[in-house]
C-alpha cells in the first residue's frame, strides 16, 4: 500500500512526467526565474515561491523545467532535493463527496506533504483559485493551507497572474505574507527568438521537416504585431506550431511564408501586407500623405523624413519609434494626417489611440491613463493590446501638469509603468501632440512674411515658435510645457496656413469622395469648374482651414444630392449640376449664385 495515497491519487507527479521526454521539456531563457524560485524553496522559512505573470509568458514552463534540473541533478538543485519530485495539484480533483470531501481530501495531502517534506513539492498552477476554495467561513482551502506555509513545513509553488494576485491574495495579509512573488516577465522579442531557437529542434523532431531561422523571427515579429492580446513566448510557438503542422500537408519546409498564411486564416489579413517590410510601408507614406492631406508637403517631408531616420536606426532605440509636436491653426490636416501615417504603418486607421486631453484637466487625471490597483488605465491597456500604434495627443497644452509628466517618462524612456506594476513599452508608437499655442503667431506670420522664408527669418520664427510653447513659471494658471517636456519631443512640425488654390484641391478631393459613394448606388454626379468656383469662394475661411469648405459642400452639394437618391429608390441616377446667377464683381459684392440640379433616372 502507498505511503502517500493522497498525493498519488490527486496529485500529477510532474517529475515522472518530464522524465519520460526529457528534451521536450527544457526550458530556455528562465535560468535566473529557476535559480530564483530554487533558492525561495531552499530557504527556512517563507520557503513558498509564487510565480506571477500573464497567461503564455512560461510560468508552467518553468515549473517543470525544475522538474528536469531535479532529474538531471544539475548544480541549481539544492542536496536536500536531489530525490525530491514535483506533484501537481488541480483543485478541480478534489470536488465530490469520495474520501470525505473538499477540505478532508485537500488537508490528507498537505499532511502526506509534511510527513514526507524532503521527497514532495506541491505545484498549484491558478492558486489564486485556493481563495475559498472548498467551503464557506473559515474552512476552505487557504485557511487549511497557512498553518503549513507559515511553518515551513511544507514545500509550495504557486503561479497566478498578476491581476489576480492583486485581487485575490494580496487581499488576504495572511496568505500574502507566506508566499514570496516571483515576477515571470513577458521575454522582449530578441529574448523570445532565442526561447524558440531553443525548441526548435524538438518541432523539427516531431514534424519530421526544418524550421528555418526566418520563420522564427517572423513568428515573432508578426505575433507581436497582429497578436497583441496574447503573450511570448506562447504566441509565436503557438505560430510555429501551427506553420509546421501547414508545411507538413504542402510538404515543405517553415518559412515566413508558412507563418504569414497561418495568420492570415486567424486574423484575415492578407500575406502581402503582413509581410511587408517598414521599409516599403515608409515609401508608400509620403505618396498616401500626399494625396490624402493638401497643402502641406513640408509638413510630409518632415513626418516621413524622421520617421526613416528612425527606423534606420539613427534614433535612440529606448525611446517611441519617433515623437511629433503639431503646430498650427484648427483644419489644416494635422489629424488628417495622423490618421493616414496610421493606415499606412499599421494597416489601419483603426490603429490609432486618440486622447482629448481637455478630458484630463483635473487633478488626478493622470490615473485614468495608467490606472490604479483596482482598475485599468485607458492608455496603458489600449497600448499593451495594440502596441504597433499612432498615439495622437488632441490639444495636449490643456492637460494637467501630471499627465505631461507621464508623457515625459514616454518620451524619455519609452515605456510606463501602470498602476498594477506592469511595465509598458511604447517603442513600437508613434505618437503625435497637437497644440493651439503658438496658432497666432503662426496666422501672422504667414500674413506678414507668407511660408517662403530664408534661413535666418526661419530660424527666427522657430525660436519664437518655443517660446511660445514654454510655460510662464511666474504664473502657475498659464499654459504651456515645461523647457524638459518641450526638448524631448522629437519633432515640431509646424502647418501651413491654407490658400484658395489649397481649398480647391480639398474641394476636388470631397467632391471625388462623394463620387465613389455614388458609384456605388449606380449613380453619377456631372459638375464643372463652375461649380468649384462657387464652392471655393463660399467655402474658404483661412482661419479656420479645410472644414468651412467641408461643411459648404454637405450643405450645398451632399444634402441635395441625398435627397435626390432618396426619392429615386432602386433606380439609376444621373445628376447634372449647373450654376444658375451672377458671380459677385467689383460693382456688387454679393453673391447670387445658386446650384441647380437636374436628373436622368433609369430603372436597375
Amino acid at each position: 500500500m502507498s505511503k502517500t495515497p493522497f498525493l498519488d491519487h490527486y496529485t500529477e507527479n510532474l517529475t515522472e512526467k518530464v522524465r519520460g521526454k526529457i528534451e521536450d521539456f527544457k526550458v530556455f531563457g528562465r535560468d535566473k526565474e529557476i535559480s530564483q524560485a530554487m533558492r525561495v524553496l531552499n530557504q527556512k522559512n517563507k520557503n513558498s515561491p509564487v510565480l506571477i505573470g500573464e497567461a503564455g509568458v512560461g510560468k508552467t514552463a518553468i515549473v517543470e523545467g525544475m522538474a528536469a534540473e531535479f532529474i538531471l541533478k544539475t548544480n541549481l538543485v539544492p542536496q536536500k532535493f536531489e530525490n525530491a519530485v514535483i506533484r501537481s495539484l488541480e483543485l478541480s480533483s478534489l470536488m465530490g463527496s469520495e474520501d470525505g470531501g473538499f477540505v478532508v481530501k485537500f488537508r490528507g495531502i498537505i499532511d502526506e506533504l509534511k510527513t514526507y517534506k524532503n521527497d514532495n513539492i506541491l505545484f498549484v498552477d491558478e492558486v489564486h483559485t485556493i481563495m475559498g476554495a472548498g467551503g464557506a467561513g473559515a474552512l476552505d482551502a487557504a485557511n487549511a493551507l497557512k498553518p503549513a506555509l507559515a511553518r515551513g513545513e511544507i514545500y509550495f509553488i504557486g503561479a497566478t497572474t498578476l491581476d489576480e494576485f492583486h485581487d485575490y491574495i494580496e487581499e488576504d495579509k495572511a496568505m500574502e505574507r507566506r508566499m514570496v512573488p516571483i515576477m515571470v516577465n513577458e521575454p522582449s522579442p530578441t529574448e523570445a527568438i532565442d526561447i524558440l531557437k531553443g525548441v526548435k529542434p524538438s518541432f523539427e523532431r516531431y514534424f519530421g521537416l526544418k524550421v528555418k531561422l526566418s520563420a522564427i523571427k517572423s513568428a515573432v515579429e508578426l505575433s507581436v504585431r497582429y497578436i497583441p492580446e496574447l503573450y511570448l513566448p506562447d504566441k509565436a510557438i503557438s505560430l510555429i506550431d501551427a506553420a509546421c503542422a501547414l508545411a507538413t500537408v504542402k510538404k515543405s519546409d517553415v518559412s515566413k511564408i508558412e507563418i504569414a498564411e497561418v495568420l492570415q486564416e486567424k486574423k484575415g489579413i492578407p500575406v502581402s501586407t503582413i509581410l511587408k517590410d517598414d521599409s516599403i510601408r515608409l515609401e508608400e507614406l509620403r505618396a498616401h500623405l500626399r494625396k490624402r492631406v493638401k497643402g502641406q508637403d513640408e509638413a510630409i517631408e518632415e513626418v516621413v523624413g524622421s520617421l526613416a531616420a528612425a527606423k534606420a536606426g539613427i534614433q535612440n532605440e529606448k525611446r517611441p519609434w519617433e515623437s511629433f509636436l503639431f503646430l498650427g491653426p484648427t483644419g489644416v490636416g494635422k489629424t488628417e494626417l495622423t490618421k493616414g501615417v496610421a493606415e499606412v504603418l499599421f494597416d489601419s486607421e483603426e490603429a490609432m489611440i486618440r486622447l482629448d486631453m481637455s478630458e484630463y484637466q483635473l487633478p488626478g487625471s493622470s490615473e485614468k491613463l495608467i490606472g490604479t490597483r483596482k482598475t485599468t488605465g485607458f492608455l496603458t491597456e489600449a497600448v499593451k493590446k495594440k502596441p504597433y500604434c499612432v498615439i495622437l495627443l488632441d490639444e495636449i497644452e490643456k492637460a494637467e501638469p501630471k499627465v505631461a509628466d507621464l508623457f515625459l517618462q514616454v518620451l524619455d524612456d519609452g515605456r510606463l509603468t501602470d498602476g498594477r506594476g506592469r511595465t509598458i513599452s511604447f517603442k513600437t508608437t508613434v505618437i503625435f501632440m497637437t497644440t493651439n499655442l503658438g496658432a497666432e503667431l503662426i496666422k501672422t506670420n504667414s500674413e506678414l512674411m507668407g511660408t517662403d522664408l530664408s534661413e535666418r527669418d526661419r530660424l527666427n520664427f522657430l525660436s519664437r515658435i518655443d517660446n511660445a510653447l514654454l510655460r510662464d513659471v511666474s504664473n502657475p494658471h498659464s499654459e504651456g510645457f515645461r523647457r524638459e517636456f518641450v526638448n524631448r519631443i522629437g519633432k515640431k512640425v509646424i502647418f501651413n496656413m491654407l490658400e484658395k488654390p489649397v481649398i480647391r484641391e480639398i474641394a476636388v478631393k470631397n467632391l471625388e469622395l462623394l463620387q465613389e459613394r455614388l458609384l456605388k448606388q449606380n449613380s453619377y454626379l456631372e459638375y464643372d469648374e463652375r461649380l468649384l468656383d462657387y464652392l471655393v469662394y463660399n467655402g474658404s475661411d483661412k482661419s479656420n482651414g479645410a472644414r468651412p469648405i467641408e461643411r459648404f459642400i454637405k450643405k450645398k452639394v451632399t444634402e441635395p444630392v441625398a435627397e435626390i437618391l432618396l426619392d429615386h429608390p432602386r433606380q439609376m441616377v444621373m445628376i447634372t449640376s449647373e450654376i444658375i446667377g451672377e458671380a459677385p464683381t467689383l460693382f456688387e459684392a454679393i453673391d447670387r449664385r445658386q446650384i441647380k440640379f437636374s436628373i436622368v433616372t433609369q430603372n436597375i
